[in-house]
């Protein structure tokens, strides 16, 4: 449910204006609106401060636990940590050029690894005796082209490349080729660099891991200075008005008591009235427990509906539920879901719990509407046995080859139902309307088109009496729609776009068919395996090892595939087609009072 929003304007003196603030978050209550752009000295002071603590945390955060043990972090004041977060930055800054200088230094060891161990100081010897040597690398054609000439020296022939060293008594004679020139450091130096290079950053890590035995630390101080931010953005985004400043906002009108009690007891002006703009008013949603597992479903999407849509949770959870268990389509497969979601569950029982009372709602639903089916791993024997076969209920039974026109009616009522249920939802909102016609119209629209999908997709008979709510229906919509345009100019706006979006709805019906085509196709998936595995028998201990490697990886892709469908049809149909009808778009603003603690009062 979308709770019922009051704006709030608390009228306080410029002096007590800090002293204000302080007592606005320990009520914790108010979603601030900045009257004007917080802007002051002191916020951009706090934000630099800000800035160095994430800097430090980032830097300090691979080393976090990498402390010997006898090596404890320490609380740490604001002052120090800003002095730390200098020191850390520059210990990296070197730790970097370390890091960029072995790793030069390693390329010119891989030289040597290729032409061999030598002093480059015995080049400059043997060139001050009138002896040039330089080095090339070659392909057997650069070398066939060449030609013979006592001057080049084979050095190592590897991978079809020649390494060639061309020794000459006489200034300015080149070969065609790039050179390969040798690094001025001898391999004993360049190795005894690394190690020290090596040596330093040994000590960096080190010197990094010890402060970073104080990251909790620093992540208390960044959250007080937080705090402060934004309690600066709300002091400075205050309006002044003489020796007056005033603050607006919104709270929940549960909440307006509250705010008229601080008000009074500390002697502020307020005024408390309805939200004018629907746009800017934040959302909060309060559910109970049972629907509110669908909650992580939304947070994943990032969605939130605005304050003047529908709160569609309890909808949701219902639909998505039965959309999960016919895309899954296996009982086997729900029978998995159940355990590994317990078993986790038994494992973290420090995270939230509605992602795994979601899951647990989930399994049961699939694994329901695998017993019904008859669909276990996609093997059809095991829905024979007596037990299991009297469950199954055979018109909508995976393994029967005549049902899939009755399995895709049935996605078409499911669809019909849901889309029906948007636009009661909009009818009721706009029940003292003539406009609640026009959603009247749509409904009887929706189910003229089911007929009209069944006839077409199914080839099922179109019912004679379905033609008068569906020209009922686009009568409705006709001349209800923009009532307030007057019967004949609100009848002809609405005629433009009215053929496109019958078509749409008959679109969005159809589009349930996904249901069942996905589902299927799961059970099909999985028979293939089956067969792949054993479907010839298993006649060695190899060929059951091979038989067992097929099904595990075969039902593991086919799982994968299941929740892929989930993701893309489960949650389009709530998203697109049920919230189409709904004409939801997601604009809402969350509710985040400015608060002393991070959760939200209930």
């Amino acid at each position: 449910m979308i709770e019922k929003m009051k704006k709030i304007t608390l009228l306080v003196s410029e002096k007590n204006r800090a002293k204000f603030v302080s007592k606005l978050r320990k009520e914790g209550v108010v979603h601030v609106k900045h009257v004007k752009a917080p802007t002051a000295h002191d916020i951009t002071f706090v934000e630099d401060k800000l800035s160095k603590m994430e800097k430090l945390i980032a830097m300090l955060a691979p080393y976090k636990g990498k402390a010997a043990k006898d090596k404890a972090g320490v609380a740490c004041g604001e002052r120090a940590i800003l002095d730390i977060a200098e020191k850390v930055s520059e210990a990296c800054r070197e730790k970097r050029e370390c890091t960029q200088n072995i790793r030069t230094l390693r390329k010119q060891a891989q030289w040597f690894e290729t032409w061999g161990a030598f002093d480059p100081a015995d080049l400059d010897i043997v060139k001050g005796k009138g002896v040039k040597v330089k080095f090339y690398r070659l392909n057997k054609h650069q070398f066939t082209e060449l030609g013979k000439d006592p001057r080049y020296h084979i050095v190592k022939k590897e991978k079809g490349y020649i390494y060639l060293a061309f020794v000459s008594m006489e200034d300015g004679e080149e070969v065609p080729l790039d050179e390969s020139i040798p690094p001025d450091q001898s391999p004993e130096q360049i190795k005894e660099d690394i190690n020290a290079l090596e040596q330093i950053n040994n000590g960096i890590d080190e010197y990094l891991a010890e402060r970073a035995a104080s990251i909790e630390a620093i992540k208390e101080c960044e959250k007080k200075l937080r705090k402060e931010h934004e309690s600066l953005q709300v002091r400075f985004g205050m309006k002044e008005e003489g020796k007056f400043s005033y603050l607006q906002g919104f709270c929940p009108a549960r909440f307006a008591e509250k705010i008229v009690d601080m008000a009074k007891s500390h002697g502020l002006g307020y005024i408390i009235e309805d939200p004018d703009d629907p746009d800017e008013t934040p959302t909060h949603i309060t559910n109970p427990k049972w629907v509110s597992i669908i909650d992580p479903v939304f947070r994943f999407m990032n969605t939130l509906p605005g304050y003047n849509e529908f709160d569609i949770s309890p909808y949701f959870l219902i639909f998505f539920s039965v959309f999960f268990a016919m895309l899954i389509g296996d009982a086997g497969y729900g029978a998995i879901f159940l355990v590994a979601t317990f078993l986790i569950r038994l494992k973290f029982r420090h995270l939230p719990w509605e992602p795994f009372f979601l899951m647990y709602l989930l399994s049961t639903c699939t694994i329901i509407w695998g017993v019904i089916t008859g669909t276990y791993f996609g093997v059809e024997k095991i829905a024979e046995l007596p037990v299991l076969n009297s469950l199954v209920i055979q018109k909508i039974s995976s393994f029967a080859g005549d049902n899939q026109n009755f399995i895709i009616y049935i996605c078409f009522i499911i669809g019909v139902v849901q889309l029906t249920l948007a636009h009661t939802l909009r009818a009721l909102r706009v029940i003292n309307s003539v406009r609640a016609l026009a959603q009247v119209g749509w409904i009887l629209i929706l189910w003229g088109m089911f007929f009209t999908a069944g006839t077409l997709v199914i080839a099922r008979p179109f019912p004679p009496f379905a033609i008068y709510p569906l020209v009922a229906g686009i009568v409705l919509v006709l001349f209800f729609t923009n009532p307030d345009k007057g019967i004949v100019k609100g009848a002809l706006s609405t005629l433009g776009n009215l053929p496109l979006s019958v078509i749409g709805a008959f679109s969005d019906i159809v589009s349930y068919l996904r249901l069942f085509a996905v589902g299927y196709a799961t059970v099909i998936v999985a028979g293939s395996f089956n067969s792949m595995a054993v479907g010839g028998g298993i006649k060695s201990v190899m060929g059951g090892l091979a038989a067992a490697i097929i099904l595990f990886l075969g039902h593991t892709l086919n799982i994968i595939l299941g929740f892929m469908a989930v993701i893309v049809h489960g949650i389009r149909l709530n998203m697109l087609e049920f919230s189409g009808h709904l004409d939801m778009q997601w604009s809402g603003k969350k509710y985040d009072p400015f608060r002393e603690h991070e959760a939200i009062p209930e």
